[in-house]
């Protein structure tokens, strides 16, 4: 089922279901459901450096296969760099007060990690970008990650003060996940990954303009294509859709769309907590935000464009008062 995991400053989960009532959707359970249960504790005791949501646990979350985001299962990092994984099992994590199942080490907060099916084993594998800009490969067997010796670093150049952003995603449309690259002048680049490097192909610009006057860029399958696009939230608040794919017959590979760009949104704060989940639908990502009273606000996409609800059907939740949400495919 889906819905979204938060975390509360004392270091408790709980669960909340996303819920259909007639034609709205809520994190409110109507008083007919058979499980009534939302805002659920599953889990204390999450007081770690780094959480990373993923499809950990064999076979969990089959219907998201191939989305980079979300996940099933949960794996944190503790201060000592070592790595515990927490899987949800009978509406819970397991492992809960910090016993977990170790299965990694050397791992440290300052590091950036992007969840993704690297190796196109249906299961999230864990690309990490170090301090020194490397990009190191960790594939997930199931249980622990595999250690691949010389071979685990994949990437190099991948400077954090040259390139702020990276953005995982099916950006050729192929079999295994790329990197989209922001550089920091605005410029997007895509990094071709094989499955093991991403050093045998040179990097494709594909974008520029993406300076830091774009606070938020929201990646997903907004287009409902399987490969991902952008709509990026501007320092005034609105929201911009940028398509992406073979738009143009003069190329063979996937580019962004020419102008004119729609605004799909508008009166957007930068300090609103953005969450993309598929709630409704595999395949089909929705936004839900959090915004400074502490209330979720509902946006459905229709494909187009944000469609802009009223009073319930928008609220769909309140007193959210979280550090960390994730959307999660129980």
């Amino acid at each position: 089922m889906p819905g979204l995991v938060v975390r509360k400053d004392n270091g408790d989960l709980k669960w909340y279901p996303m819920f259909k009532q007639a034609t709205r959707y809520t994190f409110y359970p109507d008083e007919k459901e058979e499980n009534k249960e939302s805002g659920r504790e599953v889990g204390s005791g999450f007081n770690f450096e780094k959480y990373l949501i993923g499809y950990w646990m064999p076979g969990g979350g089959s219907t998201q296969h191939r989305r980079v985001g979300g996940g099933s299962s949960l794996i944190a990092i503790e201060k000592n760099g070592d790595m515990k994984h927490y899987p949800f099992v009978n509406g819970t994590f397991k492992g809960a007060k910090g016993s977990g199942d170790k299965v990694g080490q050397g791992f440290q907060a300052k590091w950036d990690y992007y969840v993704a099916e690297w190796t196109g084993q249906a299961k999230s594998d864990l690309l990490v970008r170090d301090d020194e800009g490397h990009l190191r490969l960790f594939p997930w067997d199931g249980s622990k990650f595999r250690d691949l010796g010389s071979s685990e670093k994949v990437g190099e150049g991948f400077d954090k003060d040259k390139w702020p952003d990276l953005y995982p995603g099916y950006w050729n449309g192929t079999v295994y996940p790329d990197l989209l690259a922001r550089e920091k002048d605005g410029d997007l680049y895509v990094y071709s990954f094989d499955g093991k490097t991403f050093k045998n192909a040179k990097p494709r610009k594909v974008g520029r303009g993406f300076g830091k006057e774009f606070t938020h860029l929201l990646v997903d399958e907004w287009m409902g294509s399987r490969v991902p696009a952008i709509i990026a939230r501007h320092k005034n608040g609105k929201l911009t859709f940028y398509r992406y794919g073979r738009l143009n017959p003069k190329e063979s590979l996937n580019v962004f769309a020419d102008g004119p760009y729609p605004t799909v949104g508008q009166g957007f704060k930068d300090n609103w907590v953005y969450i993309v989940g598929h709630w409704r639908n595999p395949g089909n990502p929705d936004l839900v935000v959090c915004d400074d009273d502490h209330n979720l606000r509902f946006y459905p996409w229709d494909g187009q464009t944000f469609v802009d609800l009223r009073g319930d059907d928008k609220t769909i939740g309140r007193g959210f008062k979280f550090t960390h949400f994730w959307d999660f495919y129980a």
